[in-house]
């Protein structure tokens, strides 16, 4: 994946909201499209509300919440047949695909310059809503780093390839070694944070939500498959990198309307509702 072609990627999302821009209901854009005091302020806001939200879930977060934890206890036991699975079905095409198509979202590799790109692509059109979730992509990138940091330095699994054989029953807890850092998975949590900020900002343009939940999908997977987290890693990560960006994007969406300014739909208008 080049930089030309995430610049495409980037391109095309905001000239389709641009060119086909219809009422839309995104909600208020209560921080600044720009990295101003304002946006860094929001960190804070948002750093209280994460913590904070499981106190606010409603019924269907909690139903959620239980269907992810009994994945997860039903994952702890096949976590070893999953990983013999993975790494005896290896090939040098996947090899070479996960290596340069997907891994790179859950880092900074192609992640950051994709928001770069999309925050670029915004300033040059005149879109607001293009600079404003950027700038919540990097703020979800952040959250889903230190997220995944915190709570690898208070589990302190083993991951597949530190053991002979592979042992997922070996969690050591906190104040262990430090380079015991399998759960949760960072790349599906990073992942998944940005690209549900992005999903839910543009969740009216259908193909966006599928391209960012297929990417995040496949870089998770990747992680199973290079043999670096189970699968049970990859499914609290992406759960947590989930919560997050909802979280987030949400903290953000309110009450306001998209509306186009002309009949081509090539120019738009954001009314806030204070």
């Amino acid at each position: 994946m080049t930089l030309s072609r995430l610049f495409l990627i980037c391109f095309l999302l905001v000239y389709t909201i641009n060119g086909r821009c219809q009422v839309d209901s995104i909600g208020t854009i209560s921080c600044s499209a720009v990295p101003d005091k304002a946006y860094f302020k929001s960190y804070l806001t948002d750093t209280r509300d994460i913590l904070v939200s499981p106190f606010r879930w409603n019924t269907a977060q909690w139903i959620g919440f239980t269907a992810i934890t009994g994945g997860f206890v039903v994952l702890l036991s096949q976590d070893a047949k999953i990983q013999q699975l993975a790494q005896a079905n290896r090939v040098p095409f996947l090899d070479g695909f996960v290596k340069y198509g997907v891994e790179p979202w859950g880092s900074s590799w192609y992640t950051l310059p994709a928001l770069g790109i999309l925050y670029g692509a915004g300033a040059i059109t005149g879109d607001p809503k293009a600079r404003f979730t950027a700038l919540k992509g990097v703020e979800a990138f952040f959250f889903g780093a230190v997220s995944a940091q915190i709570v690898k330095q208070l589990t302190h699994r083993h991951r597949p390839f530190q053991d002979n054989p592979p042992d997922p029953s070996k969690w050591e807890g906190p104040f262990a070694s430090l380079q015991y850092t399998s759960f949760p998975s960072g790349h599906a949590t990073v992942v998944f944070a940005v690209a549900t900020v992005i999903a839910t900002a543009y969740k009216g343009t259908v193909w966006v939500p599928v391209l960012c939940y297929s990417l995040a999908s496949l870089t998770a997977l990747s992680r199973i498959y290079d043999n670096r987290h189970w699968a049970s890693d990859v499914l609290i990560g992406s759960a947590l990198g989930f919560a997050i960006g909802k979280t987030i994007i949400n903290n953000h969406l309110k009450k306001v309307q998209l509306l186009p300014v002309s009949h081509t739909g090539l120019g738009a208008m954001v009314i806030y509702k204070l």
